[in-house]
């Protein structure tokens, strides 16, 4: 018996006492349990199901997705196509808190000052083609000249929610 407390005074005087280590060890078991119960569903996302193009073929058409307004701004409907290299911005009337889709336009034809109408729709929801929710159109001028410039048309969507699927329209005459 006297070896006992021998041992356990020995225990209580060392730099980590024994019940420390003890609840420590407990400590690891839980999180160990809990770890081993834990189970992650992920969602996919299915917000934009894709978009639509056609285009009389001088200008290419990129989707660059979904996005909040952060501030709001006038519409700028027309813009001609910059210097190499830079960008303009169209858009409809810009409401803060309100989903945009972003389009980016280049022009494809070295020569080609004219002025085309490209019109974007968007569509979100079930069914065949899904309820409308905005179809604005933007007037875009060709440089006149080589140009690897760009126009960047932001579309408000005048919603602050949307229901999946969306899917974008982009038209060009």
């Amino acid at each position: 018996m006297s070896n006992l407390r021998a041992k356990i005074s020995k225990a209580t005087n060392k730099k980590v006492p024994v019940l420390a280590l003890v609840v420590v060890a407990m400590f690891g078991m839980v999180a160990g349990v809990l770890a081993a119960n834990l189970t992650v569903n992920p969602t996919s996302n299915t917000g934009e199901i894709g978009t639509y193009h056609t285009s009389t073929g001088t200008m290419a058409i990129t989707d660059n997705g979904l996005g909040v307004v952060a501030n709001g701004g006038a519409a700028s409907t027309s813009a001609t196509f910059p210097a190499n290299g830079l960008n303009t911005n169209v858009n409809n009337l810009l409401t803060a808190g309100d989903w945009f889709e972003k389009v980016t336009f280049t022009d494809n034809a070295a020569t080609d000052a004219t002025a085309h109408t490209a019109t974007v729709t968007i569509r979100n929801g079930t069914g065949i083609a899904g309820t409308q929710v905005v179809s604005t159109s933007f007037t875009l001028t060709g440089p006149g000249a080589t140009s690897t410039g760009t126009i960047t048309a932001y579309v408000d969507t005048g919603v602050t929610s949307l229901t999946s699927p969306i899917t974008v329209y982009v038209t060009i005459t």
